[in-house]
């Protein structure tokens, strides 16, 4: 059963990283916003380059070592040669076991999978006016179709969705994150914990760049952005904020 685990955590990995890649190119300095000192120290946090490949790492790292581990459970760690994992690896991954399919774990990597590809979606709508910094580009104007026409920050929802996957599919109490004893490895809850709380800055960070970027646009195309908000009147979640 463990075996049909791999598509969903290789999904999952995929969600983030495209999550936390843009299609376009970055603003350029004339077309950023300049940010006051809190938007400056939040965007540190949630929108350097070097953050961004580090989260990536970090997903396909937990997605390949749970992989790792069921496979080695199904082939028997036996038959593998030290040499694939290095001899301490090995050891470790064969005092580990598979943990199984749970709703958990259906909905957590689900809802990482389809946040990512929601947001991908979202970037795909605003096309070259998409930036993680704060900008207004050349030629700049609403975009009111797709999921714009519903919400008027939908990428900023759809990381919610992956914040709350991320926390039920590794979280819950049979997760593999739990049961697998890796947390009792030196230094790793203190970097689990540090994980979980720059990923819970970033839920308030959007929450925070929601009602900077209205007010930017608001400045910057005037009219056509109370149109728009007039008609798209949430920010988030349709019927609550």
């Amino acid at each position: 059963m463990s075996l049909l685990k791999i598509p969903f955590l290789v999904a999952s990995a995929i969600g983030m990283h495209i999550s936390l890649t843009s299609p376009s190119l970055p603003p350029s300095p004339q077309e950023k916003m300049v940010p006051s000192a809190s938007e400056s120290f939040m965007q540190s946090m949630s929108l350097d380059r070097w953050l961004l490949d580090l989260f990536k790492i970090i997903a396909w790292a937990v997605s390949s070592i749970e992989v790792a581990n069921i496979l080695a459970v199904h082939m028997g760690t036996s038959q593998i040669p030290d040499a694939v994992y290095g001899a301490s690896a090995l050891q470790f991954l064969r005092a580990l076991h598979s943990t199984p399919i749970t709703p958990a774990f259906l909905v957590g990597s689900l809802s990482v999978t389809v946040g990512g590809i929601f947001r991908r979606y979202c970037m795909s709508t605003l096309g070259k006016f998409w930036s993680f910094p704060l900008s207004v580009r050349k030629e700049h104007r609403i975009v009111t179709s797709g999921p714009y026409s519903i919400v008027r920050h939908p990428s900023y929802t759809s990381y919610f969705l992956q914040y709350v996957g991320i926390v039920i599919t590794h979280g819950s109490e049979w997760s593999w994150m739990r049961q697998s004893g890796i947390l009792q490895l030196p230094y790793m809850k203190a970097s689990v914990a540090i994980v979980l709380l720059v990923l819970t800055a970033g839920v308030a960070v959007s929450i925070n760049r929601s009602s900077v970027e209205d007010k930017m646009l608001q400045r910057a195309l005037g009219e056509d952005w109370e149109d728009w908000a007039k008609k798209v009147r949430y920010k988030l979640i349709p019927g609550i904020y």
